[in-house]
């Protein structure tokens, strides 16, 4: 298996938690190579709003909080994440709405 396939996102979920606060949870393939992974949140507008960078990653699942740094950001909000080894050549990339609290 090539290099880029081990390193591919297998799912990625966002939850608001409050406004100022998304869960995200994300998966990589099993058979990873320590990818670095960027991950982006967007509001409706396409105005980047927060950003995280975790460098080689070692476990395949990961969860954590994103904060949003800008108030009233328009929903919908989208997630992007990116897996990378080298800057400037993503490997894989994947998108999804963020779920928001009823």
């Amino acid at each position: 298996m090539s290099a880029s396939l081990e390193n591919t996102i297998k799912t990625i979920n966002g939850t608001e938690i409050s406004n100022s606060r998304i869960q995200v949870v994300v998966d990589l393939d099993e058979n990873h190579t320590k990818p670095n992974l960027a991950m982006i949140l967007t509001d409706a507008l396409g105005n980047e709003i927060s950003r995280s960078l975790i460098m080689g990653m070692i476990e395949s699942h990961l969860e954590f909080t994103l904060h949003v740094r800008v108030p009233d950001a328009q929903p919908p909000l989208q997630l992007t994440g990116i897996t990378f080894i080298e800057e400037d050549k993503p490997i894989d990339s994947k998108n999804v709405t963020v779920t928001r609290l009823a």
